[in-house]
């Protein structure tokens, strides 16, 4: 390994690093701005992890985050059955039915007699609603654009660090 191969790697894996962190927050923005917080999993799934430079200068950062919210990001969704109901009253639960008006065959502000029929009615009606509502789909793109527009900074932050090294570099072994 040559003497400025480690100086390569090192700033290969400082120039991720800080990527890493960028990304990550320019994404947690983007789910606010979007409106994608109401139980904050999504945000709170934002997970990176980033594998130092080789020997070869193979340097890999990994984003991860609960599948909903690439699904949410996708532009064409052809649904074809009803979502898992147990997922529905799931969301139900965590959210609590307050922040629902309406109960199916009960109408607005008026509950059936139970917890557990409650949220199955409005679960139930979540999915119908979304099976119906096929066409009108409305994406919430928040990871693609962000996530794919910042890449170019990363990239001219390793090239302008590296040209800079590698000119110091060859000035050192210039001799006169």
């Amino acid at each position: 390994m040559s003497d400025y191969s480690a100086d390569f790697q090192r700033i290969l894996d400082e120039e991720l690093a800080d990527y890493s962190a960028r990304a990550l927050a320019e994404l947690a923005a983007a789910i606010q701005q979007k409106g994608l917080v109401f139980t904050e999993d999504l945000l709170q799934s934002l997970r990176s992890e980033v594998v130092a430079a080789s020997v070869r200068h193979v340097a890999s950062m990994g984003l991860a985050f609960e599948e909903y919210g690439r699904i949410r990001d996708m532009k064409g969704i052809n649904r074809k059955k009803a979502p898992p109901i147990a997922e529905i009253e799931a969301y139900v639960k965590k959210v609590g039915i307050d922040h629902f008006n309406y109960v199916p065959g009960y109408g607005f502000r008026s509950r059936p007699v139970g917890l557990g029929r409650t949220i199955n009615r409005i679960a139930w009606g979540i999915a119908r609603a979304k099976l119906r509502d096929n066409s009108e789909v409305r994406p919430k793109a928040w990871f693609a654009k962000t996530f794919y527009s910042s890449i170019n900074r990363l990239i001219d932050g390793v090239t302008t660090r590296y040209a800079t090294q590698t000119g110091t570099h060859i000035a050192a072994r210039i001799r006169i």
